[in-house]
């Protein structure tokens, strides 16, 4: 009888060594794989296998933690996580707009160039809790940021390879290549490249001033390095912007808080990073047009296009903005539905064209606030608001309370990497290969910041 109930006991563990191997897998996948993953082979690349994935390891991350609660008696750490009550809030916000949606359909399933329906925006609420509940170390937390920190790397490798003429994942629809060479590698698009880079940047950067090992050092400098050429390379000026804010912030925040001798060494990353900035530009001066007649464009000549009334950049943007803002006064609470941007936007496309002179359909505003606004409304917005809100006030009292000076660094880079991707956010919108990332980076946070509170 002592052998068959050790035996029993034996198989328990087994199990639930299994399980968590499982989980641990599940949770890797999500934050550091999903990004890299494209599908050449169907008519969307990039969006549909990336959220495709995302529903299939969410579905498999449920029903391990139902095996785990059931076999261990282990479930979730929901405990502590203050995120919980305004994630719920926002999921039914959300619920509620897709039911009074112009078009429930395309709420429920999204739209095909987007796929941000309501399975979407209740997977992305999914991932916060599920990162914040089934990461139960600290350790697990950290070496899932720098498994994405290689995904990161190996983007923004292929991004510079997109670059310099060698493209096999580029789209067969002429119409979505655009005419200039402007990288989006798996990320799809060279405004969601920025996007993501954004958020990035600033980890490489604390997790190598926190780093003790030298070879750790060199590998991190190795993938901010590349990571930065790869901003520069998107060409996308809002992503410019946020990073060399959120750099500003970095800076302020470890004041005082770094010995001087790597405030010395990030000095001279700075350096560096200027001087690769600048080399980059000296050359796109002197390229010439690809192969397939794309354009190559330069720093100067994006950032003067911000100021040419001719080319409509800025006058485009707030003539969508007021655009948005008309629309929202018009179903202020519950919105449209999740996306059903381009059939709200569709009366201003004729005039959007002419005024502009170029084509194309409107479906979003270019501000993810006003472009949430009007699909799940003021109340959906409230509640997504509420969340970062919620989030931030706990990320900077994590910061101030924090006496270990790694983990404060670290907390410091966290704080000016949401601050950089939420001031993207005004010029962007939400995307399902970049969005993923963000909203389990959260969730990671909350689970570091309940670890080391133990």
């Amino acid at each position: 009888m002592k052998k068959r109930f050790a035996g029993e006991s034996l198989t328990g563990i087994s199990a639930g060594l299994i399980i968590d191997r499982i989980i641990s897998i599940c949770l890797f996948f999500l934050f550091a794989v999903v990004p890299l993953i494209i599908n050449p082979f169907a008519f969307d690349y990039w969006y549909k296998p990336k959220i495709d994935s995302v529903y299939a390891l969410l579905a498999v991350l449920c029903i391990a933690a139902v095996a785990r609660a059931i076999v261990l008696r282990k479930p979730p750490a929901i405990k502590g996580n203050l995120l919980t009550i305004p994630l719920i809030a926002y999921g039914i916000a959300s619920i509620l707009s897709a039911w009074a949606s112009i078009n429930p359909k395309l709420s429920i399933h999204g739209d095909m160039f987007r796929e941000e329906g309501i399975f979407t925006i209740l997977s992305y609420g999914a991932l916060t809790f599920v990162f914040a509940s089934m990461v139960e170390t600290e350790k697990q937390a950290h070496n899932l940021i720098k498994g994405l920190l290689v995904t990161a790397f190996l983007v923004s490798l292929y991004a510079i390879i997109q670059y310099l003429g060698f493209n096999p994942t580029e789209h067969f629809i002429p119409l979505l290549r655009g005419v200039e060479n402007r990288p989006g590698s798996t990320i799809g698009n060279p405004n969601f490249l920025g996007k993501f880079l954004v958020l990035i940047l600033p980890l490489y950067i604390v997790y190598y001033a926190a780093a003790v090992r030298r070879r750790e050092k060199y590998l991190l400098l190795t993938g901010c390095a590349i990571s930065f050429c790869a901003l520069i390379l998107t060409f996308t000026r809002a992503s410019w912007f946020s990073f060399a804010c959120s750099v500003m912030l970095l800076a302020m925040l470890l004041r005082g808080k770094i010995a001087w001798s790597k405030q010395k060494e990030l000095f001279i990353i700075t350096g560096i990073l200027i001087a690769v900035a600048m080399s980059w530009e000296a050359q796109s001066l002197l390229k010439k047009p690809v192969a397939d007649g794309k354009v190559t464009p330069t720093v100067i000549s994006k950032i003067e296009r911000i100021l040419d009334p001719g080319t409509g950049d800025v006058s485009a943007r707030l003539y969508l903005w007021n655009m948005a803002i008309s629309l929202i006064k018009e179903r202020p609470l519950l919105g449209y539905g999740p996306d059903t941007h381009a059939i709200a936007m569709e009366k201003f496309n004729l005039e959007y064209a002419r005024r502009f002179k170029c084509s194309g359909l409107i479906d979003r505003a270019h501000n993810n606030y006003l472009d949430m606004a009007i699909s799940q409304g003021l109340i959906g917005l409230f509640a997504y608001l509420t969340i970062i809100a919620t989030f931030l006030a706990l990320l900077v009292k994590s910061m101030r309370a924090e006496q270990n000076p790694s983990r404060k660094i670290i907390y410091c880079g966290f704080i000016a990497a949401f601050f950089g991707y939420l001031l993207n956010d005004c010029f962007i919108f939400s995307v399902v290969s970049v969005s993923p990332a963000f909203w389990a980076l959260m969730g990671i946070i909350i689970a570091v910041n309940r670890a080391a509170t133990k």
